[in-house]
């Protein structure tokens, strides 16, 4: 059990600040705003959080997303790869529901959002799996 908590802290660490990071990158150069798609919770806390609030917010998240990815890949093999799409298939309806539940507007240029969203999704779970092959 302690591994698979080790594990989960490492990797969910690791790959949220991945993507966090590209998440940002593309909303400071190209102002499609998915970090703040990633970590906007304003419609579940009406005051004003600080970035690093919201980011811890965001690693926590994934934290206990991978911990759970991995209790499947070490207890439940059969399951493993059911989890981590369905896992996946949630962050892409996220795209669709967090724009519409946030009370500022966000702006994610149609497609070109969408597209980035899933691939640097895709690329979280890739990671955490990686991590995962490897014993992390």
């Amino acid at each position: 059990m302690k591994k698979i908590i080790v594990s989960g802290l490492v990797a969910g660490i690791a790959s949220g600040v991945l993507l966090f990071l590209v998440c940002a990158y593309v909303e400071y150069s190209a102002e499609i705003e998915l970090m703040t798609l990633l970590l906007n919770i304003d419609f579940v806390y009406d005051g004003e959080l600080h970035l690093l609030v919201e980011t811890a917010i965001h690693l926590v998240v994934s934290i206990v997303l991978a911990t759970v990815l991995k209790g499947f890949h070490i207890y439940r093999p059969s399951l493993y790869m059911p989890a981590m799409v369905t896992a996946w298939a949630s962050t892409v309806v996220l795209y669709f529901i967090l724009p519409q539940a946030a009370v500022q507007s966000i702006n994610l240029e149609g497609h070109i959002g969408f597209l980035l969203w899933v691939i640097f999704h895709i690329g979280f779970f890739e990671l955490l799996h990686l991590f995962f092959k490897r014993g992390i």
